[in-house]
């Protein structure tokens, strides 16, 4: 058996809410968060945060991350996390021969994480060989059913997304899961041999299972209202 170890990408610019991952949040920066519950998961032998950004890294650090300082071509809003991924546990492999079979990817805008899910995650990859990836999902209440899409952007007509038929009940339709990205452990060897593939979640291999939680744990900080979510769900979590 090979070790698992926790990959945090942390880029310096964001378009939607600039310096997000320095932001301080409920005294903390946001980064901060993932880095602890990274470190207190007793299946990680290391904990990474890939980052191009010096005070991203220097955070990182002092809040006891180690940090691997991605090129340019991969901190840019249109490259592929799982590429920062690989080049993150390339960096892991040449400072401990110790083989990588299973890297655990945590968004570092995620902040809101459940105790003991990284070591669940990755007890239950281990338990299922079969298994190419584990991934934290929740179950949703928006169905694609009754969306709708501009037919007509002068008039801004609509037309369905798809045909829902009769369905009008929740209970009348399949349960649907999003992926939201707070903790994916993915098998070392088909991150490597999932590389150049562009397909959605492409990199997490065919046969993908999940580990379900509240929608609380997957308040991602994309824009500014996040900030005031993520700070309820942190600042009720620091009281209890």
């Amino acid at each position: 058996m090979g070790r698992a170890i926790g990959v945090i990408p942390a880029r310096g610019r964001s378009e939607r809410l600039p310096g997000k991952n320095t932001r301080v949040i409920a005294g903390k920066p946001l980064l901060a968060y993932t880095i602890a519950a990274a470190k207190q998961a007793a299946c990680l032998s290391e904990v990474i945060v890939s980052t191009e950004d010096e005070e991203i890294a220097r955070l990182a650090r002092e809040h006891g991350s180690r940090v691997v300082m991605r090129p340019a071509e991969l901190a840019r809003s249109d490259s592929p996390i799982d590429d920062a991924m690989r080049h993150a546990c390339d960096e892991a492999q040449r400072h401990d021969s110790t083989p990588v079979d299973i890297v655990v990817c945590m968004q570092a805008n995620v902040p809101v994480r459940k105790d003991g899910e990284i070591d669940e995650l990755v007890a239950k990859l281990r338990a299922t060989p079969w298994a190419t990836a584990v991934a934290t999902a929740y179950c949703v209440q928006q169905r694609p059913e009754w969306m709708k899409r501009v037919k007509d952007r002068a008039t801004m007509e609509i037309e369905p997304l798809t045909d829902a038929g009769t369905a009008y009940r929740t209970q009348d339709l399949p349960e649907l899961y999003l992926l939201d990205g707070a903790i994916v452990g993915i098998r070392g060897d088909v991150l490597r041999r999932t590389a150049g593939d562009r397909r959605v979640h492409a990199y997490m291999g065919e046969r993908v299972i999940i580990v379900t939680h509240d929608p609380k744990y997957a308040v991602e900080v994309d824009e500014e209202p996040d900030v005031e979510l993520a700070e309820f769900f942190l600042t009720r979590s620091l009281r209890a």
